[in-house]
């Protein structure tokens, strides 16, 4: 075993005493390389646990992988290489899967509308709407008609209203909430 301090060892001096079988050395690496290893990945990822595994892993397999480490290389930058590696098979894995097409889309959506919606509660639902359509003031139903019955863009009636396309949109969306809200609180009372 060596007399010269942890610090003093060079990188390839410690791997050959792991390759000699003095495994307890290897933990030399892990310290010296672990803050560039964890924030190599943690740039990369969203979450500090994701870096933080995906760091162990990487120290695990360079470990497994020791005997494949060319001296005249860089072990931080090997190391950092099998990191990447590791999140690119990573991000693979937990990649999002696309559901399909069009029609793959409007089988879900009618299953769900099959699902919420029967005869009964879908004419006490157009009832409610109606209701609660009738309770906004005329200038917002107006606004509503134009939208989703007359089929006015949202562009075309920031021009005819002279608003800005992101004031028009939050409009149309709390006009909708509002539908919601209205319509949710009428069904409540009808169940009770």
């Amino acid at each position: 075993m060596s007399q010269k301090a942890p610090i003093e060892l060079t990188d390839i001096h410690i791997i050959e005493q792991v390759k000699r079988g003095d495994i307890h050395a290897y933990s030399i690496l892990v310290r010296r390389y672990e803050p560039s290893v964890r924030a190599c990945l943690r740039v990369r990822l969203e979450t500090a646990h994701e870096a933080e595994d995906l760091a162990q892993e990487a120290f695990i397999l360079a470990y497994k992988k020791l005997e494949d480490f060319q001296s005249d290389c860089s072990f931080g930058a090997w190391l950092r290489g099998i990191a990447i590696n590791l999140l690119r098979n990573y991000r693979r894995k937990h990649k999002l899967i696309a559901v399909g097409g069009h029609a793959e889309l409007e089988t879900l959506v009618n299953e769900h509308i099959d699902e919420r919606f029967n005869e009964d509660n879908e004419s006490a639902h157009l009832s409610n709407l109606k209701s609660c359509f009738n309770r906004l003031d005329q200038k917002m139903r107006l606004l509503l008609n134009e939208h989703y019955n007359l089929g006015f863009s949202v562009t075309e009636l920031c021009t005819k209203y002279d608003e800005r396309h992101s004031t028009m949109t939050m409009r149309l969306y709390r006009l909708r909430q509002k539908l919601k809200s209205c319509i949710d609180s009428k069904m409540r009372d009808l169940t009770q």
